[in-house]
This record gives C-alpha cells, sequence and structure tokens, in this order.
C-alpha cells in the first residue's frame, strides 16, 4: 500500500510540476507581449517627435525664404523709385 501511496504522490507532484511549469510559460508570453507593446509604443511616439521635428523645419525654411523674397521685392521697389526719379530727372 505504501508504495501506492508513493506512487500517487509522485504523479500528483508531477502534475503539479506540469501545471506551474504552464503558468511560469504563460506568465513570460504576457510579459513579452506587453514589451512588445510598450516598444511599438515609443517607436510610434519617436515617429511623432520625427514628423513635429521635420514640420516644424519646414515652417522655418518657409519664413526664411519668404523673409528673402519680401526683401528682393522691397530692394526692386526702391531701385524702380530711384529710376524713375533719374528719368524724371532728365526730362527736366
Amino acid at each position: 500500500m505504501a508504495r501506492r501511496r508513493r506512487a500517487k504522490r509522485a504523479v500528483r507532484r508531477a502534475v503539479r510540476r506540469k501545471v506551474a511549469r504552464k503558468a511560469v510559460r504563460r506568465k513570460v508570453a504576457r510579459k513579452a507581449v506587453r514589451r512588445r507593446a510598450v516598444r511599438k509604443a515609443v517607436r510610434r511616439k519617436v515617429a511623432r517627435k520625427a514628423v513635429r521635428r521635420k514640420v516644424a523645419r519646414k515652417a522655418v525654411r518657409r519664413r526664411v525664404v519668404r523673409r528673402a523674397v519680401a526683401r528682393r521685392a522691397v530692394r526692386k521697389a526702391v531701385l524702380r523709385r530711384l529710376a524713375a526719379a533719374a528719368a524724371m530727372e532728365g526730362q527736366t
């Protein structure tokens, strides 16, 4: 009988070990999923930041170009006015 009891105990222990191993595996899998989700979120955040930086750079460039164009236009107008004044001088 003792042997039978020992055999039963061994079986029970084996089953418990198997269940515990399965639980550990499930836990590890859950952690992996979580890690993957976090990594994805971080990547998305970084991408968003990169896009914002790009947009900001473009805005700066646009502002610089616009200022340059305005300056050129002003210079052109001044020259035109001077030329007109010179022409008037020549006429009189």
